[in-house]
This record gives C-alpha cells, structure tokens and sequence, in this order.
C-alpha cells in the first residue's frame, strides 16, 4: 500500500469501525482511534498528511453484523492514484492589430440625389424618428445622399441625410408638384485635424434657398469630439422646382452607408 503513495502518487481514504459490544459512544471512540493509529503508521512512513482522509463510524454499519464481527473491529482502506494535468499554455500569438484608418485634413463634398417629399427609403425611418408622427403645415422634408471624397488618399464615403424643418415651396410647371436637386459639383473644405472620410455625422445643418440656376446652400458638418465641425457654403446642382428651408442638426441624420472606398475622382 505504502508504494502506492509515496512521492504523493496516490490519496487514501480510511474508515474506522467497531463491533456492537460496548456503548454507542465508546465504540465510536473506538473506531476513531483505530483510524488514527493507522494514519499515525503511515505518517511515520512519509505518507503526507494531506494524501489521508480519516473517518470513523463506530458501530453504525453493523446492524446486520454479529455482536463481535471481526470485521467490524478495523480499518478499510481505500487508495486510489492521483491524476495530474498539464496545464495547457496559450502560445503567446500578437494580437491582430486593425489597420489604422486613413486619415486627412482635405476633403470634397457632392450631393448626389435630393427630393424633397420623395424620401429614399435609409432616410425614411431617420424622419420617422424624428417627427414622432407629428407634421403640420410649414414642416419641410428632406433626404439625400451625399458623398465626402478625401483627396489625399483617394477615398469615398456615401451617407444619406434626412432631416425635418421649417421652409416653403414653389412648384414650377414642368416639375410635376416636386422640387429637388440633380448631381451636384464637388466643393472643396478642410478640417481642423485629419479624419477618417467616414467620420462625419451623425447630424448636419442644411440651408438652402434655390429657383431655376439659382441656388444658395450652407451646411454644417459635425465631425468627431474634439475637432471644429464644418461650415461652408456649396453648390449642389441645378436645382428643379424652388423653395427656401432650413432644417436644424437636432432634427437631421448624417450616416455613412459604407467604408471608405478608393475613389480616383469624377
């Protein structure tokens, strides 16, 4: 037995018992001290003690038994070997580090589509949003897409803008009860520090007066915590239709559509 724990290679359980001559409590007695002179030997032995689990039942288990079972008057042991694991080391890998985006400080902004009244359907759920089901007379809607082109790394981001504010409208003819606004030209602007192309947003500022080739706009771009946002005045194409509208940032979204893309120009 003694082989089979030493070097801590092995645990052992050991029960004491005794036999139903005597009292309950001196039998338990007993059987505890039969239980500790065994472990007292096996101590002795180098047998650690954390490897011995000790327990003593005096006559309990002998119910079935003669009054004076030999077997009753000993010790039962169990040994069973001990399980080591390796522990299992992670290869210490460098983690991935995502690429950097590309940043700059010059930029060209185009609008590609404007209808007033016609909202595409990314910029429905922003005016819904918005409004909360609430428009009456004077209330003015918007939705385009623009595109921010960075001229120094060839990049292009798409975002769709829809917004709700205050303006009027006049009809012309051949416009069908609708005003909006083709392909607009590029027009250039810089920031206060180098962004990323898709880091404009979330809301923007939009004022525009417009009849025929006639067209005055002025937006204000948000940009990211810590840089100025972007005021400038644009052109954005020649417009169908007229009116006048200005529609607040707290009243608008500004969202990209995707990542930036390459992009070589028009």
């Amino acid at each position: 037995m003694v082989p089979l724990l030493e070097d801590d290679a092995g645990q052992i359980w050991m029960t004491g018992s005794a036999s139903r001559i005597g009292a309950a409590d001196w039998n338990m007695t007993t059987s505890a001290n039969r239980v500790i002179t065994v472990a007292r030997s096996l101590s002795e032995m180098g047998i650690h003690p954390e490897q011995m689990q000790t327990h003593a039942i005096g006559n309990t288990q002998t119910a079935n038994h003669r009054l004076d079972e030999d077997s009753d008057r000993s010790v039962v042991l169990w040994v069973l070997p001990k399980v080591y694991f390796e522990p299992i080391i992670k290869p210490d890998l460098p983690r991935p580090v995502p690429p950097k985006p590309k940043v700059s400080r010059n930029f060209k902004i185009a609008m590609l589509l404007e209808v007033d009244g016609s909202i595409s359907f990314a910029a429905r759920a922003a005016i819904k949003r918005i409004v909360k089901g609430r428009a009456g007379a004077g209330i003015a809607f918007a939705s385009a897409l623009f595109s921010i082109w960075d001229t120094e790394n060839n990049l292009k981001c798409t975002y769709v803008y829809a917004a709700v504010g205050l303006g009027f409208g006049l009809s012309l003819p051949k416009t069908g009860g609708r005003s909006g606004t083709l392909h607009g030209p590029w027009n250039s602007f810089t920031t206060e520090k180098p962004i990323s192309c898709s880091q404009f947003g979330k809301s923007m500022r939009f004022t525009t007066i417009g009849i025929g080739d006639v067209s005055k706009n002025w937006i204000l771009l948000e940009t990211p915590k810590g840089v100025k946002d972007v005021y400038l005045s644009i052109s954005t194409g020649t417009t169908i239709g007229g009116g006048a509208s200005t529609y607040p940032a707290h009243l608008s979204a500004f969202i990209p559509l995707e990542r930036p893309k390459p992009f070589g120009g028009p």
